[in-house]
């Protein structure tokens, strides 16, 4: 598991899911062969899981915290096709039928009702003025995809340092021992 992704792993731990990372899903597509009708399975990897009660949560992580951000080039509906794009980084954001593929096989491996599923995206960091664009196109996806940014994520982050039940993740120390030597404001 990246760094970046047990940030969030703790996030989503901390709303009481139990949490597991990179699990891929096997989903059988059509090859692009003209000649005759071919199809192949391929793994699609969600980077967390989360499932607690009556509700399992999917999520994607992307940090971008080396690039310009998760911008609208990420995204076909967004996207000025004429500049370069990165749908692929995005598959299962940008194909409906793959991401609800996905979600009936995360469904069935884990017990599940389609009701009962919720898409996540966590992001480390946009470009400078796409996050509104990009939060309303996911909030009408189907299922629709709850945006959590950095921000969000360093709150529960430091909620969770404050609380005097000691937390047994490296994550959660830092924070705490970051506020103690007097580096948080």
């Amino acid at each position: 598991m990246e760094s970046f992704e047990h940030l969030c792993k703790v996030a989503l731990e901390a709303e009481r899911f139990v949490v597991t990372g990179n699990i891929k899903f096997f989903v059988r597509r059509k090859t692009r062969k003209a000649a005759y009708v071919e199809h192949q399975a391929h793994g699609y990897e969600i980077d967390l899981v989360g499932a607690r009660g009556n509700q399992i949560v999917l999520a994607e992580v992307k940090s971008h915290f080396g690039s310009r951000g998760v911008s609208r080039q990420d995204f076909r509906a967004l996207a000025d096709e004429s500049k370069t794009t990165h749908f692929e980084r995005f598959k299962l954001l940008n194909e409906p039928e793959l991401r609800r593929e996905v979600s009936i096989l995360a469904c069935e491996r884990f017990g599940y009702n389609y009701g009962q599923l919720k898409w996540r995206l966590y992001v480390g960091k946009f470009a400078n003025g796409h996050e509104n664009a990009i939060r309303a196109l996911l909030s009408k996806m189907d299922p629709p995809v709850e945006v959590i940014s950095l921000r969000e994520i360093v709150d529960v982050l430091v909620e969770l340092s404050e609380k005097k039940t000691y937390v047994d993740d490296p994550v959660v120390m830092t924070v705490k021992a970051l506020a103690v030597a007097g580096r948080l404001k």
